[in-house]
């Protein structure tokens, strides 16, 4: 197993602070035969000084530099440049367990008709501190699981086929939400030749980053709706069937974010937009969203709970 190559596209933009830990944590993988590709898009900072300082040590990592394109543009540069049988993808603040590619390569080799070995993710704060887990489901994955749950969670979990990349790449044109358009596609795309499976680990080290909740998830929400609209010219029935119910979905994920951080209005104003759009969320998850409800209500009672956002 050790002799198959795994290519590592780590793209990166203003990282200097966290790339180091990302790249150590490649690099002290207990899997060894990796290619490492660092794609700085363009930073202001010195994260491609972070980067060279490791292709002076480790003949196995690649440093690219291109003009700031976004992280699409970026991941697909590296997919240009790699020849790996396999491609993992993290971003360059985030960091993986020591297992995590040997794990993959693993589950990989043992199902062919596996294109993408997923891991659960823990969450953790911009110093390091732990937050959440987040389980999803590693088999049998319904449509209404693939494409409203997400279940890759996010682009720092995720090690495919090479095969996959050769008929799928990254969309260029939006700048937020392109790897949940990129794994929409891989999918559903007819013939949907590729299945999405997971290992039920936590191998994958997400950092969240702060901002204004209103702007960052108002900006978020818009590019999710290119790409449910999007669905509709390569999966139309898929479309047609959940797009509304994901986008439901995603208005009572914000509205969990915003009881999180205490702000009652965008709270309620999330979770009546979720109501709105697509009421089958009660039936598809009714513990989970009759709790959120319950929390949209309760807000402005919870010490801290503010009035405006």
């Amino acid at each position: 197993m050790d002799n198959t190559l795994v290519s590592v596209i780590i793209p990166c933009y203003n990282m200097e602070p966290y790339l180091a830990q990302t790249l150590e944590s490649v690099i002290n993988q207990t899997y060894k035969n990796l290619e490492i590709i660092v794609v700085d898009d363009g930073s202001k900072d010195g994260t491609a000084n972070v980067a060279r300082e490791y292709e002076k040590r480790d003949s196995r990592v690649k440093v690219l530099v291109q003009a700031n394109k976004g992280a699409s543009a970026a991941r697909n540069l590296g997919l240009d440049h790699a020849s790996g049988k396999y491609i993992a993808l993290t971003d360059g603040d985030d960091w993986w367990a020591p297992t995590k590619i040997e794990k993959h390569v693993k589950h990989l080799e043992g199902d062919p008709s596996v294109g993408c070995s997923y891991s659960a993710t823990q969450f953790v704060t911009l110093d390091g501190k732990l937050l959440h887990c987040r389980f999803p489901k590693t088999k049998n994955l319904s449509d209404y699981y693939l494409y409203c749950r997400n279940p890759i969670t996010n682009g720092s979990t995720p090690v495919f086929r090479r095969e996959v990349f050769d008929e799928h790449s990254f969309d260029e044109d939006k700048p937020r939400n392109n790897d949940v358009d990129c794994w929409l596609r891989i999918c559903f795309t007819p013939p949907r030749k590729w299945k999405l499976e997971g290992v039920n680990e936590a191998l994958t080290f997400y950092r969240v980053t702060p901002g204004s909740l209103s702007d960052k998830l108002d900006k978020h929400y818009d590019a999710c709706l290119h790409t449910w609209q999007k669905s509709y010219q390569y999966a139309p029935d898929i479309a047609k069937k959940f797009a509304k119910l994901a986008e439901a979905f995603q208005l009572r994920n914000y509205a969990r974010r915003a009881f999180s951080m205490r702000q009652s209005a965008d709270c309620r104003r999330f979770m009546f937009q979720a109501m709105k759009t697509d009421m089958r969320m009660f039936l598809y998850e009714p513990v989970m969203t009759a709790a959120t409800l319950a929390a949209v209500l309760l807000v402005p009672f919870v010490p801290g709970g503010k009035k405006k956002s």
